[in-house]
């Protein structure tokens, strides 16, 4: 679809080919085709933006009869499978089988995006008609909430607002003080913890060094013995062999210990390490989601 800059807003230039065919003449004329302005029919062509609908433009009279037509009945039948959804989803919801009502009215949505009904359903099943704030927590429904028409995040402000604001003030108030002991308790662990694993990681540096430098030794010992007569290189190409060897225990055992201390490390500066630790990060979480709600 593009816009259409004219004087008229309700006529459009299209061409006539040589079969006799009507096409949109934006990009202009080919050999053998005329120029014709044709007048839109009130409402059907021009879209809500100003924009003109172009599948409907370059087609006869009577294929766009047919195809506003085929428009209207479709757009029939949504609205009577949306009125029936929202029928049985309004039954259930006086019975208070919320759990059951919830996807009818989300099927409704389907065929009207923007039925404001629907919408209004769906939270009253998520919250058991603002009884339950529980369900809020969810941040896929937080997310949601944010994306939502002005009209229902009213509703649900206008609704639970009020007890959002008091579980945020609860919430804030726990998480303040823990923040601080939480966050000073990482500080102090994170000198011990880096200290550890600077203390395997040199010395893994250095018996590894030396693992190197033992198989290079072999390495040249081994080739010297092509060109040597003596069994010195032998003798030399087995000793640093089981030098490289020997060294290898060091080194394995060093690796596991350097595993651990890096570990350590990174569990460190993860919240959920500690039992406050993991109470604080629950607690942040929780005020993430309430500003989804009670916020802009």
């Amino acid at each position: 679809m593009e816009e259409r800059l004219m004087d008229d807003p309700r006529k459009i230039k299209v061409k006539r080919n040589a079969a006799g065919g009507i096409e949109d003449a934006t990009d202009g004329l080919a050999p053998g085709e005329d120029e014709v302005e044709i007048d839109l029919p009130e409402g059907e062509l021009i879209l809500p933006d100003g924009e003109i609908d172009e599948d409907l433009v370059g087609l006869a009279p009577s294929q766009l009869e047919k195809e506003l037509e085929r428009r209207k009945k479709e757009a029939e039948e949504a609205a009577a499978e949306r009125d029936k959804l929202l029928a049985e989803g309004e039954e259930l919801l006086k019975k208070q089988k919320y759990e059951d009502a919830e996807p009818l009215f989300s099927q409704a949505l389907v065929y009207d995006p923007d039925c404001m009904r629907a919408k209004e359903a769906i939270w009253i099943c998520r919250t058991r008609d603002f009884t339950d704030t529980e369900p809020l927590y969810d941040r896929k429904y937080a997310e949601e909430f944010s994306e939502e028409a002005p009209e229902i995040k009213a509703l649900l402000r206008a609704k639970v607002g009020e007890t959002l604001e008091t579980e945020r003030k609860e919430f804030e108030e726990e998480a303040a003080p823990l923040r601080e002991k939480v966050r000073g308790a990482q500080r102090e662990r994170r000198g011990a913890f880096l200290a550890n694993r600077n203390y395997y990681r040199l010395r893994l540096l250095v018996f590894g060094a030396i693992f190197c430098a033992f198989v290079i030794a072999m390495s040249i010992c081994g080739a010297a013995i092509v060109h040597v007569r003596e069994n010195t290189p032998v003798y030399l190409t087995i000793a640093f062999g089981a030098l490289a060897l020997l060294d290898l225990i060091p080194i394995i055992f060093l690796s596991r210990k350097f595993v651990v201390a890096q570990r350590l490390v990174k569990e460190n500066e993860t919240l959920s390490s500690t039992e406050d630790g993991a109470r604080l990060e629950k607690l942040e979480t929780a005020l993430e989601t309430l500003a989804l709600y009670l916020e802009d």
